[in-house]
């Protein structure tokens, strides 16, 4: 099964942009919805693609994010109107057992919408998180806001990596893998570092350029004042 996803991955860049989007719409959307899909596999090989002018990356952070809150919407409304019921005859098909949903459910009673935006960064936690904000009829308002805030920073985190790491991406990859929310927290750490150092050498040049200019003799004087 992996090395079918990884095949269907690495054949995203032979395909025209348009379908690339659709593929990442329904990747995403059905990732969310509770279906065990690796989230931050499309995210980095599709940022790499974007890296190659291939795929906007600001389209595809907005795509990712919109995908990611239409099924995160339809698992709420799974988890809602259904119940605990529901949601369980929906997740022996995506192994999502008992105990599971109660480690979640009891998590989101205590924490509300801030454990919605944390499990949108967290692998794993954030394929189910939906069905038991639903359950517990989470205000809609947060729900979504939430959702959509949580969603847009992995899916800029993620995609940034990729763009940065081209090729490379699966380093990343492994890491997240292996060490799940410390490897996020490093990684984000250093994508939010890369911004700020680059800003800070933009500074700098732009700063020492003022410093360095020195008016040439033909440059007028301004007016005296009488």
């Amino acid at each position: 099964m992996a090395d079918a996803i990884q095949h269907v991955i690495n054949g995203l860049g032979q395909v025209p942009a348009p379908a690339i989007y659709a593929f990442i719409v329904v990747w995403l959307a059905a990732e969310s919805c509770g279906l065990p899909l690796p989230n931050e596999l499309v995210l980095l090989a599709a940022g790499s693609l974007a890296g190659q002018r291939v795929l906007s990356p600001v389209l595809l952070v907005l795509v990712a994010v919109t995908a990611s809150l239409l099924g995160a919407s339809a698992a709420y409304e799974i988890g809602r109107r259904g119940g605990r019921a529901a949601v369980m005859r929906f997740g022996k098909y995506i192994r999502l057992d008992e105990a599971r949903l109660d480690a979640v459910e009891r998590w989101f009673e205590r924490r509300g919408a801030v454990a919605i935006g944390i499990a949108r960064i967290t692998p794993f936690v954030r394929t189910v998180a939906s069905f038991p904000a639903g359950m517990l009829r989470l205000p809609v308002r947060g729900f979504l806001l939430a959702t959509a805030v949580g969603s847009l920073v992995w899916c800029t985190v993620m995609v940034t990596l990729g763009v940065l790491l081209g090729a490379n991406y699966v380093v990343a990859l492994r890491l997240i893998e292996r060490y799940t929310l410390p490897a996020i927290l490093v990684l984000g750490a250093l994508f939010v570092g890369y911004l700020w150092l680059h800003n800070r050498l933009a500074h700098v040049g732009q700063s020492s350029e003022a410093a360095t200019h020195v008016p040439s003799e033909r440059e007028p004087l301004p007016p005296a004042h009488k």
